[in-house]
C-alpha cells in the first residue's frame, strides 16, 4: 500500500521523535555504564567527558561485591525480599481474584467497593507506622515483605481476567468432585499465566526498587536493601561508614562507585524484563477487557 505525502511525512517524524526519545533515554545510561569501568585517573583528565572507555577497571564492582560488604548483603536481603514478596503476594492476589470473580458470592459487590475504597483513601503515613510499629515489625526481616504483599489495583486486572474463563471448565471439574482449591490450582491458573507473570513482573518491580518503605521501616544496615543502600550512596558525597569499614581498604573515588552501584542494583532487572515482556503485554492487555 502506496502511502500519502503527508502519512509518509508523518512516518518519517515519528522515527524522527522516537530516535531522539531513545537516545535522550540511552545516552544518560551508556555514561553511567562507561564512568563505572573507566580508571579515574582517565576520568579527571577528560574532566568527566567521557563516553568511550578507552582502558577498563573493575576496581569499583570489586570493592562493592567484596564478600561481607555492606552491598553485598544488602543484595542477598533485596533478592530474598523479592522473591518471598513476590511469591506471597500473587496468591494473595490470585486467590482474592478468584473470590471476587465468583458472580454467585455473596455481598460480591459491597466486597469489591471496600477493596476500591483502599485505592482512594488510606489510613496515612503515621497510622501506618505506627501500626507497623506496634505489631513488633519494625526492623525484622520480613516487615518489607509484608508492608507490599497486596495491591487492590492489581487484584482487579486478575479478577477480569479470570471473569473471562469460560464457567462450563469450572463447573466440569465442580461435577468431577474438585474443591474450589483444587479448580484454581489446575484449571485457572494454569490458563491464566500472562496475566500472572505481568502482576509478578509489577510486584517483582516494586518490592526490587523499593527504599521507602525500608528508609521508614528499617535501622539495621544488616536488613537494609540495595535500593536504601544505593540512595544513601548517591545522596551523600561520601561513602557510608558500614561501607568503609567492610571493605577494610582505602575507598576508590566516590563518583566510580555511585555509578557502579546504579549498575549493580539496575542490571537483575534489565536482564529479566526482556523474557516476560511478551507475557507482561499479554496480561495487562487481556487483563483490561473488562471493567
Amino acid at each position: 500500500m502506496k502511502l500519502t505525502r503527508g502519512e509518509s511525512a508523518f512516518v518519517v517524524a515519528n522515527y524522527v521523535v522516537l530516535s531522539l526519545i531513545t537516545i535522550i533515554i540511552v545516552i544518560p545510561f551508556w555514561y553511567v555504564l562507561t564512568v563505572s569501568v573507566t580508571p579515574y585517573s582517565i576520568f579527571s583528565e577528560k574532566n568527566g567527558m567521557v563516553l568511550f572507555p578507552t582502558s577498563f577497571n573493575f576496581d569499583y564492582y570489586a570493592y562493592l561485591l567484596k564478600k561481607g560488604s555492606l552491598i553485598y548483603n544488602a543484595y542477598g536481603v533485596t533478592i530474598r525480599n523479592t522473591a518471598a514478596g513476590v511469591a506471597l503476594a500473587l496468591v494473595l492476589t490470585a486467590t482474592a481474584a478468584y473470590a471476587l470473580a465468583e458472580k454467585k458470592l455473596p455481598g460480591r459487590r459491597i466486597i469489591m467497593l471496600i477493596f476500591v475504597f483502599t485505592m482512594l483513601f488510606k489510613g496515612g503515613l503515621i497510622p501506618t507506622y505506627i501500626t507497623v510499629k506496634n505489631l513488633g515489625l519494625l526492623n525484622t526481616d520480613y516487615v518489607l515483605i509484608l508492608v507490599m504483599a497486596y495491591s487492590a489495583f492489581n487484584m482487579i486486572i486478575m479478577k477480569s481476567f479470570f471473569e473471562g474463563i469460560p464457567e462450563s471448565l469450572k463447573e466440569s471439574a465442580a461435577i468431577d468432585g474438585a474443591s474450589e482449591l483444587r479448580v484454581l490450582r489446575s484449571i485457572v491458573l494454569p490458563m491464566s499465566m500472562p496475566v500472572i507473570a505481568s502482576i509478578g513482573l509489577l510486584y517483582m518491580v516494586t518490592y526490587w526498587n523499593d527504599f521507602f518503605n525500608a528508609l521508614l521501616y528499617v535501622t539495621d544496615w544488616h536488613k537494609a536493601p540495595v535500593q536504601l543502600v544505593l540512595r544513601t550512596i548517591i545522596a551523600s558525597s561520601s561513602l557510608p561508614p558500614e561501607l568503609l569499614e567492610a571493605a577494610g581498604k582505602t575507598p576508590p573515588p566516590t563518583i566510580g562507585i555511585q555509578m557502579a552501584a546504579i549498575i549493580i542494583v539496575a542490571l537483575p532487572m534489565m536482564i529479566i524484563y526482556p523474557f516476560i515482556q511478551k507475557y507482561f503485554e499479554q496480561g495487562m492487555l487481556i487483563g483490561s477487557v473488562k471493567g
